[in-house]
């Protein structure tokens, strides 16, 4: 019976990891001088990048260049102290359009590359929205379905490989048969994390080290958190595949390095207290890996090896209840650790995706209640059936975990390009990134029907969910016929905006439309 749900169970599985989820760097930028859109009156002696995480600090560039496309300085970025912000000084330039691109690692081993432009001397047109290029973009869609698959494989394999390394040592073998069947079979796991650990770090390398010079390369690879995670992970992974399974000791201390350097290779390492995220991370990967080892070695085993899986259950049953508690706890430790505030869970498909999880955790822990229960009461049928469901959770927990690991947890602030209808006229508005601070926006309305001409255009912004506070009127000057413009909007905090705006014609006929925005705090 077993042996026809797998097949169902894998090609549900493929399904979930073929749907279309998008992916996204992990360091947002916070602050840029100049800012986006900005329109200066001189160049400035240094431009600058913030970002909300520390950044790599071996792998980085910054440039800008003139309307001609040109690199305006040779010189080379440098990184502060705390590895958030990057600079680059800059010679006196004369007036024109300039172009700041930047490209970068965050310390858990995601790139993020942006480009902007501002002015000197010289008005611009208006805020250019992010736009992506469709080729790209498919680009993307196959690489995230590629890392997605090989890393919900690497993880699944990680955990099985260690739990059963650990486990090895506390089932009751009833002969020396069961445990060399148990070796084998432990073998076969652990090519099979062999193969996908070589999977994910060549897939990985693909996106974050593209592009890179040979310098750049080694420099990250013997330097940065993530290079040595690769480096540590293989040596440990030959090693292991000669030596696991032989001595308790060298096991226990294998299976916590192995552990422990995979959580230098993820979000752990990218917040303001890395020892202490890297450290849930730990407890919560060493926990998982004792669920998921110990009740897939019940399942396989528990048609031709009953004796020994019926003896190892209630120690198992234990550890498992005290392992997914630990789970839980760290879970929610760790979420509170790398998200603003709680509330942007619900906004990102990271966060959908854990509140997912826990409610599969949740399943998992009535399921765990109820196999205890058939234990007591010896109903082995029923334990059969109860440990099929829990392989199947376990597995659908991991999918997830393979994914969200990398999606970026905080959601992104982004351009705004609204178009809206209203009475035969059409009003275009458009803006820089929204986010905390100044921003620029140009309103682009349609002419009227009725052949009036435009005689106002005014935009607001209303806090929601703040009571009668006051609107902040946004200064928009008429550029042209046809649109109106300021580069001094500002957004004072994050949060729920209203946007209002309002066209006024020559005959007095007043037009007034809304968006909701949503603006997040980094």
């Amino acid at each position: 019976m077993m042996n026809k749900k797998v097949p169902l169970l894998l090609c549900f599985l493929l399904l979930l990891v073929f749907h279309p989820l998008k992916t996204s760097a992990h360091a947002v930028l916070l602050k840029a001088t100049p800012e986006e859109q900005s329109e200066l009156k001189e160049m400035p002696d240094e431009v600058s990048l913030t970002f909300n995480e520390r950044l790599d600090g071996e792998v980085f560039d910054l440039k800008v260049r003139d309307d001609t496309g040109e690199v305006i300085t040779k010189k080379k970025a440098v990184i502060s102290e705390d590895h958030k912000t990057i600079s680059l000084d800059v010679p006196d330039q004369p007036k024109g359009i300039y172009t700041l691109s930047y490209s970068i690692i965050s310390a858990d081993g995601h790139p993020v590359k942006g480009t902007y432009i501002f002015s000197v001397g010289e008005k611009i047109a208006g805020p250019v929205p992010d736009r992506n290029d469709g080729f790209q973009q498919g680009s993307d869609a196959i690489y995230n379905v590629l890392l997605s698959i090989v890393q919900v494989c690497y993880y699944l394999f990680l955990l099985l490989s260690v739990g059963w390394v650990l486990w090895k040592w506390f089932i009751p073998f009833q002969t020396k048969e069961n445990e060399e069947i148990y070796g084998q079979k432990h073998k076969g796991i652990y090519l099979n994390y062999i193969v996908f650990l070589v999977l994910s770090i060549v897939v990985q390398a693909m996106n974050v080290l593209n592009g890179s010079s040979a310098s750049q390369i080694g420099t990250f690879i013997f330097s940065s958190a993530t290079g040595l995670s690769w480096i540590i992970s293989l040596f440990l992974a030959l090693i292991g595949y000669f030596l696991v399974s032989k001595h308790k000791g060298f096991d226990f201390v294998w299976a916590g390095l192995v552990l422990l350097v995979s959580t230098l290779n993820g979000h752990a390492v990218a917040t303001n207290i890395p020892y202490y995220t890297v450290m849930l991370d730990f407890i919560h990967l060493i926990t998982a890996a004792l669920w998921a080892g110990g009740i897939v070695y019940l399942l396989l085993f528990f048609k031709k090896h009953r004796e020994d899986v019926l003896l190892f259950m209630p120690r198992f049953s234990k550890i498992a209840l005290f392992s997914l508690l630990l789970l839980i706890i760290t879970g929610i430790l760790y979420t509170l650790m790398i998200v603003p505030n709680i509330s942007v869970i619900f906004h990102t498909t990271w966060g959908i995706l854990l509140l997912v999880k826990v409610g599969l955790v949740c399943i998992v822990l009535i399921i765990g209640a109820l196999v205890r229960n058939a234990l007591k009461k010896n109903e082995q049928t029923n334990l059969k059936k109860l440990l099929t469901v829990d392989v199947t959770l376990m597995a659908l927990i991991v999918l997830i975990v393979g994914i969200i690991t990398h999606l970026n947890p905080i959601p992104q602030n982004k351009p705004l390009l609204w178009k809206e209808e209203q009475q035969g006229m059409y009003i275009v508005t458009k803006t820089s990134t929204l986010q905390q601070g100044n921003f620029a926006m140009v309103v682009s309305p349609s002419q009227p029907k009725d052949g009036s001409s435009i005689q106002m255009v005014t935009a607001t912004l209303t806090p929601k969910g703040k009571g009668k506070e006051e609107s902040i009127e946004i200064p928009l000057e008429k550029e042209d016929s046809s649109s109106y413009k300021t580069s001094k909007a500002v957004l004072p905090y994050a949060g729920e905006w209203d946007l209002s705006v309002r066209v006024v014609t020559t005959e007095l006929d007043e037009f007034i439309i809304h968006k909701n925005i949503q603006v997040f705090d980094h």
